[in-house]
């Protein structure tokens, strides 16, 4: 399916979402409707965790529902999901993670140029940094390779300093989870994640803004 919409630039300010649930179109409808601007998808890390998520009622991003989400007048990224906490990152594992999360996000329907998210968290505490670094660079030159814009969500436990993201990843899109989590030296992010403290949120609210160095989020505009 060829969908309709275009890699924009994405403003500063503007509300979204990301959301692990296939998302109708009527859902999509009411979202925008309540003033959300774009809507971040998840896709999987390989065929196994594909499955499971089909199972576990957390399935892939869908062309069909990429429409929907697009005819609603919303803007659309996705990002892969992340292993279970205490992973351990290598070169080889960011080659074919990067390689299934352009797959997958291509079988969904979505072009190059429009920035691809690798989830960076939760990393086992032992891990030597030139492999988390090795594992996030393999990823984003899969993703690149395929024409896509890679970015990274730095979530809790990256293991990485404020240096570290700026200096050792070839990425120039950082999206910031909630908590205690380190800037990007010199550059700061494009994407802050809020989350509710009730426990009562429906999924995580996403806020666009242009870095220091004038960076910005590129995403699939609604045509």
């Amino acid at each position: 399916m060829t969908l309709s919409g275009t890699p924009a630039n994405a403003a500063p300010g503007l509300i979204g979402f990301d959301w692990d649930t296939r998302l109708n179109p009527a859902q999509a409808k009411q979202y925008a409707a309540k003033g959300y601007r774009f809507c971040i998808r998840y896709v999987s890390r390989d065929a196994a965790s594909r499955a499971a998520n089909e199972k576990n009622g957390t399935p892939d991003l869908s062309a069909d529902e990429a429409a929907g989400i697009l005819g609603a007048g919303m803007a659309l990224m996705a990002v892969q999901h992340v292993e279970k906490p205490g992973w351990t990152p290598t070169q080889a594992l960011g080659q074919t993670y990067g390689e299934n999360a352009a797959s997958y996000a291509s079988d969904a329907g979505l072009p190059g140029g429009i920035n691809l998210w690798l989830d960076l968290e939760e990393v086992n505490a032992g891990t030597p940094k030139p492999d988390i670094f090795a594992y996030c660079n393999a990823w984003f030159h899969a993703v690149s390779t395929a024409g896509f814009i890679p970015g990274i969500y730095v979530g809790a436990n990256s293991q990485l300093s404020s240096d570290d993201l700026y200096l050792d990843l070839a990425t120039r899109h950082y999206w910031r989870a909630p908590g205690k989590i380190p800037d990007v030296s010199h550059r700061g992010y494009q994407l802050l994640q809020h989350t509710s403290g009730s426990g009562q949120t429906e999924f995580d609210r996403d806020v666009t803004q242009t870095d220091a160095l004038g960076g910005c989020v590129i995403w699939l505009a609604p045509a």
